[in-house]
């Protein structure tokens, strides 16, 4: 039967009945027309509620508030109005008896809160949710519960507690085999993981989210999963999977319900992956769709987007100013949202159109504010990342903690019933388990004590590589510019002389600047700073220098390159100082997943080497920094003889 002919027959019965069989009548025609606009489907719910409250029905009543609020807030969007029918029926289901109505009811008030921002109102809402979820004793519903809250320690940044809630969920969701939802928290786990740095995790949840979705007759998250995925590729420079599965997530969304909501994004997205990893042709061949409708794609929440992507094609095709152009604002859009990653890949973006257009001081300064940004995200996701695993070690230990627990008392059930026999085999036992854990607790203890001198000390180096790189870029960006301004108006005003001192302590600064953090590192890579380096100090002491440096500016990452290029400058720094040499020799090579570096000076040399390594605080350094590095570190000397110091350090 048409839908209209199955409405207008129910709202024949209503006119014709009343109290108990009209309000049935009443509550068919809010089933029936559930969400549908066309039916008036808000004034048709509203008036099922008043007249079931007006005959104490309050099943129905809060039934059909919960998706009243479900409708305001996730069908038209409109999340003030949900949040005050929430409000507004408050203390009206107090007698309900139906634990599931009333899970629904203040689980969806707390979606409400938590999109507006209330944090605290939304957990509040979430937390009765679900002891009416646990009353009702029924699981799909306490999961639901738990995904909710597990999504919103996500979006707030509790990383720990979103994934010990979300493992819950799922384990609910595994065991009412209820694959919709274990998908909908799988997809959940692999952002939390992503947007924590733990890729690997992030991809496992993910592929089995995408191997259950494409099981399903209705694929409705599969484009977003290959989205997700994109996303993460891009993240670890993965660029061949990120342009393949923005290709999957198109395809995907060809045949979803959801074609116009995620399209436009979709298709975005797929052209910055393309033109971004010169594939011109491929991404011209898209933007042309986008060159035909841009209305639909420069409007509303696709904005952004649509000027990232007008940018990325105007590097790619070479129009370096209109880069430039929509870089800015692109940029300024980022840093209005306090977008972090975002921002950073913005900044990158910036570095690559002024360096094409030849501005290389504009150019390296965005190239240094992505850095510091990239070392920002990094830095919490190292502490996230942190609590994390804290937070798995404290759940660990609770239930290893019970277990001991259980398994203590019946041991003792068992030694009560044996404790006259056994009274003299007990207490030898014990002394012997006494001598014994004093024995593993003082190995443990010393064990403990240089693991912590260990920390100590790389954490005071950690910190004197960051006042550096601080005080470094405030002496280039800070003093350096105001000396620059200086020198050009004493140039202007025909002040010789005193350009000339001003140009003297700029070249000063710019030198400490350098020596506080080689900038060298980023623009040429390590081999070739090292090389640069050795070179400035052959230039500066009466020493022959022998320099042999193998590429291996790919080997490292950023703080492993900036600890082995200080090894060898601190090394090299020791032989100048103190050995009183004629000639160093300084080789770096690589070989089997190994990189070696090699000094060796024909000075004077030092007795005991071991002994002058424990109470040096420049060798102490040296090893400290190996030890980061994860290598091993061998010093020979002999009076007389000279020194070579050899370190190895995996790649």
């Amino acid at each position: 039967m048409d839908l209209q002919i199955k409405v207008t027959t129910i709202k024949s019965k209503i006119e014709q009945s009343e109290k108990g069989e009209r309000l049935m009548w009443m509550d068919s025609l809010s089933l029936l027309i559930e969400f549908n606009d066309h039916f008036n489907y808000d004034s048709v719910v509203r008036h099922t509620i008043r007249y079931a409250l007006e005959l104490d029905s309050l099943d129905i009543a809060t039934r059909n508030t919960h998706d009243l609020i479900y409708y305001k807030k996730n069908i038209i969007g409109k999340v003030d109005d949900a949040l005050e029918v929430f409000k507004n029926y408050l203390g009206k289901e107090e007698h309900l008896a139906n634990n599931v109505t009333k899970t629904r009811l203040y689980m969806y008030g707390g979606d409400c809160y938590i999109d507006l921002g209330d944090i605290d109102a939304g957990f509040e809402n979430y937390e009765i949710a679900k002891a009416f979820a646990i009353k009702s004793e029924k699981e799909s519903l306490l999961g639901d519960v738990n995904l909710r809250i597990g999504i919103a320690y996500l979006e707030t940044g509790d990383f720990a507690k979103a994934s010990e809630t979300l493992q819950e969920a799922i384990t609910t969701f595994i065991h009412g085999k209820d694959t919709s939802k274990i998908i909908h928290t799988k997809n959940s786990l692999s952002i939390l993981y992503s947007q924590n740095a733990f890729y690997k995790e992030a991809e496992q949840e993910r592929n089995e989210a995408i191997e259950l979705e494409k099981k399903r007759q209705e694929q409705t998250l599969l484009e977003l999963l290959y989205f997700n995925a994109a996303a993460d590729y891009r993240m670890i420079g993965d660029n061949k999977n990120w342009i393949a599965n923005m290709r999957l997530a198109l395809k995907a969304n060809e045949t979803s319900r959801y074609k116009l909501q995620f399209g436009p994004p979709i298709l975005c997205n797929l052209i910055i992956a393309l033109a971004a990893n010169d594939s011109l042709v491929q991404a011209e061949h898209y933007f042309k769709i986008i060159e035909s409708d841009p209305e639909t794609y420069a409007q509303g929440y696709t904005h952004d987007l649509y000027i990232e992507t007008l940018k990325q094609m105007s590097l790619a095709k070479g129009d370096y100013q209109k880069a430039l152009q929509y870089g800015k604002q692109h940029l300024n859009l980022k840093l209005a949202e306090d977008s972090f990653v975002e921002i950073m890949n913005a900044e990158n973006f910036m570095s690559k159109v002024y360096k094409a257009l030849g501005d290389n001081e504009n150019s390296y300064e965005h190239k240094i504010r992505y850095y510091t940004i990239k070392d920002s995200v990094s830095s919490v996701q190292k502490v996230k990342a942190l609590t994390y695993y804290q937070t798995l070690y404290e759940t660990e230990k609770r239930d290893l903690k019970i277990k001991t627990q259980e398994s203590d008392i019946a041991l003792l059930a068992e030694q009560d019933k044996l404790k006259n026999h056994w009274m003299i085999f007990g207490v030898i036992g014990l002394v012997v388990l006494f001598g014994f854990i004093l024995l593993v607790r003082s190995r443990s203890h010393l064990k403990k004590q240089k693991q912590l001198q260990e920390k100590l000390s790389q954490g005071l180096i950690q910190a004197q590589e960051d006042e550096r790189t601080r005080i470094s870029r405030e002496l280039h960006d800070s003093v350096g510019q105001q000396l620059t301004l200086i020198k050009k108006k004493a140039q202007n005003e025909d002040q010789n002389e005193f350009s000339e001192l001003t140009n003297t302590a700029l070249e000063e600064v710019r030198s400490i600047s350098r020596a506080l953090y080689p900038s060298s590192l980023k623009q040429l890579g390590l081999s070739e700073s090292i090389e640069q380096l050795l070179h400035e100090l052959d230039e500066q002491v009466d020493m022959f220098f022998s320099v042999d440096i193998e590429n291996i500016n790919d080997e490292l990452d950023e703080e492993k390159t900036l600890n082995f290029y200080r090894f060898i400058q601190e090394s090299v720094n020791n032989a100048i100082k103190h050995a009183k040499a004629k000639t160093l020799e300084v080789s770096v090579s690589k070989a089997k997943g190994t990189i070696e570096a090699f000094i060796r000076d024909n000075g004077c040399g030092f007795e005991n080497a071991n002994h002058l390594r424990s109470n040096s605080l420049g060798l102490k350094t040296m090893a400290e920094r190996i030890r980061m590095l994860r290598g091993t570190l061998s010093i020979r000397s002999m009076k007389g003889e000279g020194t070579t110091v050899i370190a190895k350090i995996p790649a």
